[in-house]
């Protein structure tokens, strides 16, 4: 099919995986794109993660296995990539699977259309358009990425030109560790390729960080489209108002959590106060569904009465 293969590294972090590992990294071996490498980072598990990776090893010369001290994902991927050899990179979740074309889907756009990141989807979408979508340029790479969900926040579902990571990495430490680093990638990108078949197969794990009660670090989802909008303004200024509703989306999800959590913190509700002053009016202006638009406005007035509505209207 193609004149001159271009080698793809996956990375997959692992932690206390097993239940989910022989899955996922059996879909891994089975990609019908058979110029791969497979490089599993055991972060530390102290269940059977490593038995199971290493019996993989064992037996498939392109699956490599580093063990490293429990450091988090951010820490696992970016050890992955420092020893990846691939001329394009891919991460697959280690509770998730992907389908056994995922990587052949996502390297045809990359052949065809010349791009420097292509993606698929992790849901299946209603009335999807049958032609794949090639945006260029990198201001209406970022204008996509900011105003629609064509290309999602998680660096999974994407294949990426090695390039794209010669000056970026995980952010150690942080949640919501993708909301730092995809902007920056895009950034890198003259043009993406976004494909509407789902190829990618998502697990929302009930022990997963997304389904843990509120914590201070829910709020990393805030630094990091603060931390975006910074860029943004500084970058691409055009896009400022779009950068501007992205803060008062994830400053949504922060409040939403806590009130889930029935937790009021005083300290991240103060943080979160003059975000809404300052940029509620452009979320209001953007695709958001109504109901977010209107828990915003009552938040801009007052976070804990959003928070109290927003109860009553759940029970």
């Amino acid at each position: 099919m193609y004149n001159d293969f271009m080698k793809v590294s996956i990375i997959i972090p692992i932690y206390n995986s097993e239940n989910y590992l022989d899955k996922c990294i059996g879909s891994a071996v089975s990609q019908t794109y058979s110029d791969i490498e497979i490089i599993l980072v055991n972060d530390g598990s102290t269940d059977g993660s490593e038995k199971i990776c290493r019996s993989y090893e064992e037996k498939d010369p392109r699956v490599r296995l580093i063990n490293q001290p429990n450091s988090g994902v951010s820490a696992a991927r970016n050890a992955g990539l420092d020893i990846a050899s691939g001329d394009l990179i891919a991460f697959i979740d280690s509770d998730d699977t992907v389908e056994k074309d995922y990587i052949e889907y996502l390297v045809d756009f990359i052949y065809k259309y010349g791009s420097d990141m292509s993606c698929c989807q992790y849901d299946d979408l209603g009335n999807k358009p049958e032609e794949p979508k090639n945006i260029t340029g990198t201001g209406s790479v970022l204008k996509e990425y900011l105003l629609s969900n064509d290309i999602t926040v998680s660096v999974c579902c994407k294949l990426y030109k090695r390039h794209l990571f010669d000056c970026v990495r995980m952010p150690l430490g942080k949640r919501y560790e993708d909301n730092f680093v995809v902007y920056k990638l895009l950034a890198g990108c003259g043009s993406v390729t976004v494909g509407y078949e789902k190829k990618y197969n998502y697990y929302s794990n009930p022990e997963g960080f997304v389904n843990e009660p509120f914590s201070k670090t829910q709020m990393d989802i805030v630094e990091a489209a603060l931390e975006q909008k910074d860029f943004i303004d500084s970058s691409y200024p055009e896009l400022s108002s779009l950068a501007n509703s992205r803060v008062i989306y994830a400053s949504n999800r922060s409040l939403l959590k806590m009130a889930d959590s029935g937790t009021v913190d005083e300290d991240c509700i103060s943080r979160l106060k003059p975000l809404y002053k300052a940029y509620c009016k452009d979320f209001l202006k953007g695709p958001s569904q109504k109901a977010a638009k209107n828990f915003a406005k009552m938040a801009k007035i007052s976070p804990k009465l959003a928070m109290r509505f927003y109860r009553l209207l759940r029970k």
